[in-house]
């Protein structure tokens, strides 16, 4: 038996459900930190940093340290096909098409991988020139 207590309960229960039924509507789910060849197409920029900067704004975001031993802000460093190449100007010197794959990675996955010094993370770029 429902009585008015349970009323705000349904209400909830019958939101989330239709918020999840719907949410398969909109397309395909998009990895929040991968941006595929696929999408890349789908924005008309001339360099891959404007697409990043479009579809992933957050990984060009300048990552506070508060630490005494580094202070200041930092950015993600650039891998490109396994190499490091800097910061994330090398994001200027490729167009779209030319990019297989765009992955950011945290602090500690880069720091696994790459090791140390990827206190703001790293953006790894897998190109079709392999």
């Amino acid at each position: 038996m429902l009585t008015r207590a349970h009323t705000p309960l349904l209400m909830v229960a019958v939101l989330l459900w239709t918020g999840c039924a719907s949410s398969g509507e909109s397309g395909p789910r998009r990895s929040r930190d991968v941006i595929t060849s696929e999408e890349l197409m789908e924005v008309p920029h001339s360099t891959l940093f404007d697409a990043v900067r479009v579809l992933r704004p957050r990984w060009l975001q300048p990552r506070n340290m508060g630490s005494l031993r580094s202070q200041g802000q930092q950015t993600p460093r650039v891998y490109v096909d396994g190499q490091l190449r800097g910061d994330l100007v090398e994001l200027t010197r490729f167009a779209p098409n030319e990019v297989e794959e765009v992955r950011f990675m945290n602090a500690s996955d880069a720091t696994t991988r790459f090791g140390t010094n990827h206190v703001a993370g790293a953006i790894v770029v897998t190109t079709r020139r392999r």
